[in-house]
Formats: C-alpha cells, sequence, structure tokens
C-alpha cells in the first residue's frame, strides 16, 4: 500500500475492528486505518473480536482470518444478525472464501489481497459513508421508481394505487427499498420478516419474492425484484426489469436461482 487519502469524519472518534490473523497485514491495515483518522481496535481472534463489539459500538468493521476463513464467515453473520455496522472482508486468491460466499455471510464489500492503498481508502470510504446514511433519522416514505411506501401509515402503493400486501410481503419489501442497493440473503430475509430457519424456509423466501413480483406487476408495476444467482435478492433496475420481462414472468422460480 503506497497511498493514503484522508477521510474526513462527521463524528470523532470513529471506532474500526479490525480483525486481521496475519501480523504483518495487521499492522499495515492498522496504520493505514490510524492515519485515515480511526481509532482501530485489532485482534487475531473472532472470539476476541465478539467480546470487544459487545462493549462499544463501531462505524465498521474490517475481517480477515486466514488460518480458520470459516470462522471469518461465522462472525460476520454473528455481526449481521443483529447489527447493521458495515462489514469489509479481506479475501485472498489462495483461499477457499470467495465472493459470493463473503456476500451470502452478510458483509457489505471486499478486498482482495495484495491490498491496494487506493481501493482500501475507497472501500473504508464509501462504507463508512454507508453507515453513517443508516445512523440519519429513517425516512417515513420510501420510494423506488412507481413504487411507494408509507411506514407511518403501513401503506403500499403502485402508481399511487394502494395495494394491499400481507404483513409479511411488507416487511420483505421494505427491507429491500431501505436498501435498494443491498444485495439480502435468504437468511438475512427470514430474519427481517420473523421466520426462523428450518426445513422448507428458503422455498419460503422464494415463494414471497414470487407473490410480490406476481401482485405488483398485476397492478401496473415494475418487475420489482432481482435474483442475483448464489447471493440472495435486491430490487430489480431498469436494466434487469427488461432481462426479467424478457425471460418469462416465472424466471427466478424457473431458473432455479440461488
Amino acid at each position: 500500500m503506497d497511498e493514503i487519502n484522508h477521510f474526513e469524519l462527521d463524528e470523532a472518534p470513529n471506532n474500526v475492528l479490525l480483525v486481521e490473523d496475519n501480523p504483518i497485514d495487521r499492522l499495515e491495515v492498522r496504520l493505514h486505518l490510524e492515519v485515515m483518522g480511526f481509532v482501530v481496535y485489532d485482534t487475531a481472534s473472532a472470539t476476541e473480536a465478539k467480546e470487544i463489539l459487545e462493549q462499544r459500538d463501531f462505524s465498521l468493521v474490517i475481517i480477515h482470518i486466514a488460518s480458520l476463513p470459516l470462522r471469518g464467515l461465522e462472525l460476520c453473520r454473528w455481526i449481521r444478525a443483529s447489527s447493521t455496522v458495515p462489514i469489509l472482508m479481506l479475501t485472498s486468491r489462495e483461499e477457499v472464501i470467495n465472493e459470493e460466499m463473503v456476500m451470502a455471510a452478510g458483509a457489505d464489500d471486499y478486498v482482495s489481497k495484495p491490498i491496494e492503498s487506493k481501493i482500501l481508502t475507497s472501500r473504508i470510504n464509501q462504507q463508512i459513508k454507508r453507515g453513517q446514511s443508516q445512523r440519519a433519522p429513517r425516512a417515513n416514505i420510501l420510494t423506488w421508481g412507481a413504487l411507494k411506501m408509507d411506514l407511518s401509515q403501513h401503506l403500499f402503493m403502485v402508481n399511487e394505487a394502494e395495494l394491499h400486501l400481507t404483513n409479511t410481503e411488507y416487511q420483505f419489501l421494505q427491507l429491500l427499498m431501505e436498501n435498494p442497493q443491498r444485495i439480502y440473503t435468504r437468511n438475512q430475509i427470514l430474519e427481517a420478516i420473523g421466520v426462523m430457519q428450518g426445513l422448507g424456509t428458503n422455498e419460503l423466501v422464494d415463494t414471497h419474492a414470487s407473490r410480490l413480483r406476481k401482485k405488483i406487476r398485476e397492478h401496473g408495476g415494475p418487475e420489482v425484484i432481482s435474483v442475483v444467482r448464489s447471493v440472495g435478492f435486491r430490487l430489480a433496475d431498469a436494466k434487469e426489469e427488461k432481462r426479467i420481462k424478457e425471460s418469462g414472468p416465472d424466471f427466478p422460480a424457473a431458473a432455479g436461482f440461488i
């Protein structure tokens, strides 16, 4: 790493937890973060990381456990189960952990080793900004194209016409509309709608997604839910909407995604 751009913090200090079991890399990333102006807590242990997370708040968590890569994914899932703190995973081509596994565990982004300073700085800045936006007061009105959700009145509208959804469908769609660029895994959606994981629950998410798309489509709305292969669900942009329409109305279920 050779160049570091300072990030202007909205709050000081901004705590970052660094979980890295390679001592050389941990020191290098720690110094990078400190030069950027962060207060850094670092550890090589997932167990110690959990203890630290229970004691104080953080603006960002960076995880890489090369010796026990699955432990890093487990830590990521543990954090995401109860927190929206941005998580940045560090990965290496020599390891079994890949992009899909990292995102499916609940990480917000990843950086591949060997780490380039500009890329690391950019990803850190992006995630800090995202975390700050999440801490801002939540809007009562969510919009996405022709879709509108009034959280204060628990209403959902397509082209200004009210569409009645089940409570589960409403919670599912609210999760996607609050973070339209983010991909959510089946497990994260199950947690959001209050369903315990178990036999058949993966298919339950697919069923809710299919019904939501059908309801919205029948009321003149867009093909709103996009399926990201092997990762999860997110809102569809215009390009994705066109692709879904061309593939047929039952595209997600028929294609056997995820």
